[in-house]
């Protein structure tokens, strides 16, 4: 093996691996090389990459690592050779408690105190040598040895997608109120899981600011889905606004195409509403009876510089353009005296922007708390020109992008599109960028799907520019983040769902298995050893199952072929591979229908209605201890979400549903009669 694939693989970047085919990979010099470069390693002249690897090697072999994560109240390690004795500094609740090393076996250990509870330790060493005293820092976090998991519950309910859930008035874009009526209506008829698609800050742009997939900013939601009648209720606005007025600039204006969102639209006409109510609140007198105005400066005060300085690039933006990296460079850089200023001399335009998150923070509080319904979707990356970027340019490797290498679902491989975090700058970091991201994810909600759970473990980097067959993947610390997820999974009392689907490697699946993290199991897929739907008993029981997700066709439309017929028609399948799919997938509905004959769960083979009757009585009957149904499925919707691999070429995350609220409860009480037995 070459030193460059040494120094390759001691960063975690892997040098080969197999494809969803069992075929075996070797990735080439350049591509590693590439890779090394953004990790900042390059090769020295007349030594090539050996001074690289025994710096590399030293650090990864060094005794006390920059953060420990552990399940047990010990911390152990073999010291270095002139290391003589020992002290560790424990910091609990502002008492420094003072813990002297003891030898087992060669390996010094410091025994923690044994009613210390899960959480965050700063730790500092004094290490006594041959010939002086070191002192070395480092960061203790204290987790469960697996997540959150009601024994002996089971949950059922709903995935949706809440921009396309209009169900009460003519506002463009579904909102925060809609969701609570799902929540209620689930709530009255027995369910207890309300899924959404993520609802975090975007751009609200075309093409590529709807993405709930590609957000601006992970740690902060979208606006555009503020109720305006509420924000009127909260603010005592109706009077001085004329809100029913106001919101008729929605209800008077059909869109071109009704079945389609046009983000940018809907926000240019909230938006103007919203910045009337913040005039009104803002030139309020502050009073100690104003709860309101307590609340804000509540809420500022605790998110910090972090909700000013994101605040700023929002009104920043609107001047300078989203993408950061063509400001100028004093903002570009995040120069504290240069927005001190901007945000001084644009104060009321900036405060705007907190104000709008103060109010989503306050109908998620207010309403889905304590619902223990809600689960929120956490993405696996965010955009490279956004806000999250911007404010962590240090911890983001921007000359790489994430994605996957092809296989049978994408033939040439995706390219997602954002840049992969620094494993071992997050780890330098002790993790402080995944905590608050977990934390902030798991706040309002009761479930927390992390998309693409995987890319914990690896995730597959592209040279930015190249094709994903160019790229290969690269771990992070894997029982780390797990540790950290199971941590916050409890103190939060949230259950977590990991989507597995892929390409995943048994390690993976074992620690889900091992930290009680559900597992998605696709009715598409699923499959027993002769090729056809596993009997309903044969379902793990810490899996959530589902008919399909947001990149796959609803049932209807799986049925039809509509996929497939979609992908030929935009060059994705040639007519020979859409025959072929399409002889596939008729063999498969063939054998679905006839173990659901079999299982005496359908009657009429040819009926759409019973068919999808048939598989929602199937899902109920599985050990799963999670199940769930798409709202596109229910309304019997024939159209995709979302069809991966394109931008343009397909209107994706655009898609509404014509929702009446009399029809969606008779649609859930139907549900809920199958899924109650």
């Amino acid at each position: 093996m070459s030193e460059m694939r040494k120094l390759a693989q001691l960063f975690g970047i892997e040098t080969d691996y197999y494809d969803i085919h069992g075929n075996h990979v070797q990735i080439e010099d350049e591509v590693l090389v590439n890779l090394l470069g953004s990790f900042g390693e390059y090769s020295q002249n007349g030594s090539g990459w050996k001074e690289n690897i025994h710096r590399k090697a030293e650090e990864i072999a060094f005794p006390i690592p920059p953060v420990i994560v552990a399940s047990n109240l010990e911390i152990t390690f073999i010291p270095q050779l002139n290391w003589l004795v020992g002290s560790l500094f424990f910091t609990r609740e502002d008492v420094i408690l003072e813990i002297p090393f003891r030898v087992e076996n060669q390996k010094w250990s410091f025994p923690l105190p044994p009613d210390l509870e899960w959480g965050y330790y700063p730790l500092n060493f004094e290490i006594r040598t041959t010939l002086n005293t070191l002192y070395y820092k480092s960061f203790f976090i204290f987790t469960p040895k697996y997540c959150y998991l009601p024994e002996g519950k089971n949950f059922w309910g709903l995935n949706l997608a809440v921009y396309s859930t209009n169900t009460r008035k003519k506002q463009e874009i579904g909102d925060l109120q809609d969701l609570r009526l799902m929540s209620n209506l689930l709530k009255k008829y027995g369910g207890n899981f309300l899924g959404i698609l993520p609802i975090h800050l975007l751009e609200n742009r075309m093409p590529y600011g709807i993405s709930p997939y590609y957000p601006a900013d992970r740690l902060e939601w979208n606006p555009i889905y503020l109720p305006l009648e509420w924000v009127a209720q909260i603010l005592a606005a109706n009077h001085e606004l004329n809100a029913p007025e106001s919101f008729s600039l929605f209800m008077d204006r059909s869109p071109q195409d009704p079945s389609l969102l046009n983000y940018e639209s809907a926000w240019k006409r909230k938006d103007q509403i919203l910045r009337s109510f913040f005039q009104i609140w803002r030139k309020r007198e502050i009073n100690s009876a104003d709860l309101n105005k307590k609340s804000f400066s509540d809420f500022l005060t605790n998110e910090g510089i972090r909700i000013l300085h994101s605040a700023f690039f929002q009104a920043y933006a609107l001047r300078q353009g989203w993408d950061f990296r063509s400001w100028p460079l004093d903002f570009q850089r995040g120069d504290k005296g240069a927005i001190a200023q901007f945000i001084d001399q644009n104060h009321e335009e900036v405060y705007y922007f907190v104000f709008l998150q103060w109010l989503m923070e306050l109908y998620l509080k207010t309403h889905f708390q304590s619902s223990d319904m809600l689960a929120f979707d956490l993405p696996v990356g965010t955009s490279p020109t956004g806000i999250e970027s911007w404010l962590n340019q240090d911890l983001f490797v921007f000359s790489q992008r994430v994605g996957a290498p092809p296989d049978d679902f994408s033939p040439a491989g995706q390219n997602w599109g954002f840049p992969p975090a620094n494993p071992w700058k997050d780890r330098e970091n002790h993790y402080s960028h995944f905590i608050s991201l977990i934390q902030a994810n798991m706040k309002y909600c009761s479930f927390l799907r992390i998309d693409h759970i995987m890319g914990l473990y690896r995730l597959f980097w592209i040279p930015e520019g190249c094709d994903p067959k160019c790229g290969t993947y690269v771990r992070s610390f894997f029982q780390d983040l797990l540790g950290i997820v199971a941590l916050e999974s409890h103190r939060q009392k949230v259950i977590v769902i990991g989507e597995d689907l892929g390409t995943v490697p048994p390690q993976v699946r074992e620690a889900m298995r091992a930290y009680k993290i559900l597992s998605t199991r696709v009715f598409y897929f699923e499959s027993d050893q002769n090729g056809f739907i596993p009997a309903p008993n044969h379902y793990p029981r810490e899996t959530m199952v589902t008919i399909g997700t947001h990149d796959m066709p609803p049932l209807k439309a799986f049925l039809e072929g509509k996929d497939i017929d979609l992908r030929e028609k935009l060059g994705l399948f040639t007519s020979e591979e859409a025959t072929v799919q399409h002889q596939i997938r008729q063999q498969r509905i063939a054998g679905v229908k006839s173990r659901l004959i079999e299982w005496d769960y359908l009657r009429e083979p040819d009926s759409f209605d019973d068919f999808l009757e048939a598989v929602l009585f199937y899902l109920s009957k599985t050990s799963s201890i999670l199940k769930i149904v798409n709202l596109d499925d229910l309304m019997k919707s024939d159209i995709q979400i979302n069809l991966p691999g394109t931008i343009t070429e397909y209107p994706n995350w655009r898609h509404r549903l014509v929702v009446c609220p009399d029809e969606l409860e008779k649609i859930i009480q139907k549900m809920a009669s199958i899924f109650r037995l």
